[in-house]
Parts: structure tokens; C-alpha cells; sequence
């Protein structure tokens, strides 16, 4: 479900649509909600770093080489920092209906997505014993218009709907979904790879299944992410940023959960690690 969400129009942002869509669907993207400049300026310096981090053996490579998918970290150098991409508001908005005022942003990340054949497994982003309510959700930015042709993602509709950590296959050699919950949904709504334009924002409840998919072009796709949870929700999990930028950042009703650490830090080193399950 589209909801148009123009950013110097948010009279015309539909919050009712975009929480039905939430409820039903388990995503909604809300079109028109980020400046194409940002992205543009954003796209120039993120592809030369994706083909460089590529280019390393080291480089965390997502469900196998090849999927020629690669975790990276995005600039946080101050004339990057956009709060249209970083800390949305019409995106909070959507979000603080589904689990409460002033959700923690604690996860803020990349992947992009190189020419390749292969795609991942459908999964879930989740190994542990959830909420059975709402309680987090990804909001997914590409840096460019998507389709099937450059890697969009494909996403399962519903399938959050009574998801927990037993439809993970753990025979398998990735832990996706469990092949014959896959046949049994697929009966009813199986995968679909939405286009997008760009300036485009997904937001994503984390029990939805999904899929990255292969980019078959010759330019490498990136994806933006970023994770809010609800303020009941217990974890410790935080991103880093620079010290120069605290303070400086207008996040809204985000509540960032930040680790400043000192400026010149290798940011493209990041930490695919990360522990998202709910303490005692």
C-alpha cells in the first residue's frame, strides 16, 4: 500500500492509511517523504565506498557472496546528516501509533546490493523469543528508484501476523522461514517486489518475511536503514556517531540511542553484530 506523502505538503500525509497498511499488511511506504538532493548527494559518496568495501575479503557479505550483497555503514560526517532520511517525522509519526511515544532508534545501518545472481533466503530479522505485539519497525530508504530489475526487495505480505522465532527453518544454513510455511503462504499471498520511486520511505514491521533480491544492472543499489523500537521495549543496543554531530541532530520524538565516540573513527569498519533481543 502507497500512502502519498509529499515533504513540503504534509497536509496530504494519510496517518489512518499508513497504520492500516501497518496492521494488515506489516508495510507501507509513504512516497515523496525525502528531498531527492539528499539522496542524490548521499548516493554520490556511498557508491564509491560500497565498490571499495567490495573490493575487500573481510567485508561482511550478507547471506553469502553470492547474493552480492554487502553490509556498510553510511556517512556521518555533518553535511551528510540529513533529518528527512535520518530521523523522518512522518515516518515517526507512523510509528509512534503502532508502539508509543518517543521510540528508540537504535539501529542505524546499510546494505548495498552488486550485480549478482543469487538472492537471499526469505527471512525474518529475528532469532529470539518476541513480542507478540508491534513492537519495532525498519525504515528503509533506497538512494535510488527501485524494481525488480536492481534489487527490490521482496516482502511477504501479512506474514508478521503470528510470526515467532518457531518459523525459522533451523536446519537450514541461514535460518530463513521454514519451507513449508513458505508453500502454505504462498497459497494465499506469496512475495512481491514493489518498484519504488526514489525519495520513497519503507516502513517495516521486523516480523515481516522478506527477501533481498539480486541486483542484475551494473550499478551497485544502497539501502538505508534504520530501526525503531518501542520506549517499553528493553534492550541496549546503540550506533555510533561522532562527537561533533551531539547535539547538532534535530531527531524529533526519536529518542537516539547513541555511542559518540571521537571524530575520525573508521565508520566504514561497522559492526554487523548486533543484539536486538529483549533483556530480563
Amino acid at each position: 500500500m502507497d500512502v502519498a506523502c509529499p515533504c513540503v505538503l504534509p497536509r496530504f500525509f494519510n496517518l489512518q492509511k499508513s497504520i492500516e497498511a501497518l496492521h494488515h499488511d506489516g508495510i507501507v511506504v509513504l512516497k515523496n517523504a525525502i528531498h531527492p538532493a539528499h539522496l542524490d548527494k548521499l548516493n554520490a559518496r556511498m557508491v564509491p565506498e560500497a565498490e571499495r568495501l567490495y573490493a575487500r575479503t573481510e567485508t561482511h557479505r550478507n547471506f553469502g557472496p553470492h547474493t552480492g550483497n554487502i553490509q556498510q555503514e553510511p556517512v556521518c560526517e555533518a553535511e551528510y546528516i540529513f533529518e528527512d532520511v535520518i530521523a523522518n517525522r512522518f515516518a515517526t509519526s507512523v510509528i509512534e501509533c503502532m508502539v508509543g511515544p518517543n521510540p528508540a532508534m537504535r539501529f542505524y545501518s546499510a546494505n548495498t546490493a552488486f550485480k549478482a545472481s543469487g538472492r537471499q533466503p526469505v527471512h525474518i530479522d529475528i532469532d529470539f523469543d518476541m513480542p507478540r505485539v508491534p513492537f519495532a519497525f525498519c525504515v528503509n530508504v533506497n538512494l535510488v528508484e527501485t524494481s525488480a530489475e536492481n534489487g527490490a526487495t521482496e516482502v511477504w505480505l501479512g506474514s508478521h501476523a503470528d510470526t515467532d522465532r518457531s518459523v525459522i527453518d533451523r536446519g537450514s544454513e541461514h535460518g530463513g522461514v521454514r519451507q513449508d510455511l513458505l508453500d502454505e503462504r504462498r497459497k494465499i499471498s506469496p512475495g512481491i517486489q514493489p518498484g519504488l520511486p526514489k525519495g520513497s520511505l519503507i516502513i517495516r514491521d521486523l516480523r515481516l518475511w522478506h527477501s533481498g533480491m539480486p541486483n542484475r544492472t551494473d550499478d551497485p543499489r544502497v539501502m538505508l536503514v534504520s530501526i525503531q523500537f518501542a520506549s517499553w521495549y528493553k534492550n541496549n543496543q546503540k550506533f555510533r556517531l561522532p562527537r561533533s554531530l551531539e547535539g547538532k541532530v534535530d531527531w524529533g520524538r526519536v529518542v537516539p540511542c547513541v555511542e559518540w565516540v571521537d571524530d575520525g573513527f573508521d565508520y566504514l569498519q561497522g559492526a554487523h553484530d548486533h543484539d536486538f533481543a529483549p533483556l530480563p
